[in-house]
């Protein structure tokens, strides 16, 4: 387990890819069910009135992994699917565990109707929080693309773009099944 740690540190600092994890389809769906159980969690924080909070999470979890394989499947590398797969989700337990606590400072601003708050609501804790999930979203891109990139065999750019289209199809198609932007 500690070899697993270092591993999943180095890959969050780009120094490892996902060929480093072990080939383990448990460990898959052990990274599977603690994604969606921080998935939720964090779900419950931004949209605690939702009544399709489960569904959607498991539908943007699925969307995800659907997604990757598609992409492996058609690059002719299906056989890279678990590690990088295994890799990508507990980066995304990782990045949003550490999201958090700045989502629970910048949640009361959050309205309902997407309008921005007002000035007087907006406190200097307040915006160091969105600063920091600023800081941790494009880092986790950075991340994400370089799973990618080390699977792929690319540059990081072309992983960067491709990352971010996978973000946006995954964005649309969500937002089409539950008429807003969630997921992963």
């Amino acid at each position: 387990m500690p070899s697993l740690l270092v591993t999943l540190r180095d890959l969050l600092l780009l120094r490892r890819g996902p060929q480093d994890l072990p080939y383990s389809p448990v460990l898959l769906a052990i990274a599977a069910l603690a994604s969606l159980l921080v998935s939720q969690w964090a779900a419950n924080v931004l949209l605690p009135q939702r009544q399709d909070q489960l569904i959607s999470v498991i539908a943007a979890l699925a969307l995800h992994l659907g997604l990757l394989y598609l992409l492996l499947n058609a690059l002719q590398r299906q056989a890279r699917f678990v590690q990088t797969a295994t890799a990508s989700l507990c980066i995304d337990v990782v990045f949003t565990t550490a999201m958090l606590p700045g989502l629970l400072v910048v949640q009361p601003l959050l309205s309902a109707t997407g309008a921005p708050p007002p000035p007087e609501a907006i406190t200097g804790v307040a915006f160091l929080a969105s600063l920091l999930l600023i800081g941790l979203a494009i880092w986790r891109i950075v991340v994400d693309a370089h799973i990618l990139r080390q699977t792929l065999e690319i540059r990081l750019m072309p992983a960067l773009l491709i990352n971010m289209a996978l973000l946006f199809a995954g964005q649309i198609v969500l937002g089409a099944l539950f008429g807003a932007a969630e997921g992963n």
